[in-house]
């Protein structure tokens, strides 16, 4: 009978430790998960007021070997790619040019990226009349990269 006893505590015992150690798993990836986000939000952080009268401005992404170059006149983004490979560097429009604004009032400063917590997505905003894009890229196709007009 204490036997019996002994293996019932013994299975009780294994039970709580395990439930405490994926608690304690489940809590530490979340809460790693959460440092990420803010360490990337940190890292893309855009300083606004630094030159807003350039045309083209450079944002880093969290895959050290790709940035984005937009346009800010014409709100064109080019996938920049660099490698120590010179053959695998290069420069990838997102999106056709008619997908954003050109006109005749198209001035230095028009768009801005902003990153957010995707890695792999931005929003682009036209700060002129309001207009937003879903703006989406990748280092592994092409195909995979789009400029689309949030509605």
């Amino acid at each position: 009978m204490q036997d019996l006893i002994i293996t019932i505590i013994h299975i009780i015992m294994k039970k709580f430790i395990y439930t405490c150690l994926t608690i304690i798993i489940s809590c530490s990836i979340i809460y790693s998960q959460d440092l990420f986000t803010q360490e990337y939000l940190q890292f893309n952080a855009v300083n606004h007021e630094v030159a807003p009268h350039l045309r083209y401005k450079i944002y880093p992404t969290f895959n050290m070997w790709t940035y984005l170059k937009l346009d800010t006149r014409t709100g064109r983004i080019a996938m920049l790619q660099i490698a120590t490979d010179s053959k695998d560097e290069g420069e990838f429009y997102i999106g056709t040019p008619n997908e954003v604004y050109v006109g005749d009032d198209a001035i230095n400063g028009r768009y801005e990226l902003y990153p957010t917590s995707n890695m792999w997505t931005f929003i682009m905003i036209d700060q002129i009349n309001g207009n937003s894009y879903h703006v989406q890229w990748s280092n592994k196709k092409l195909e995979l990269c789009g400029l689309y007009k949030i509605i």
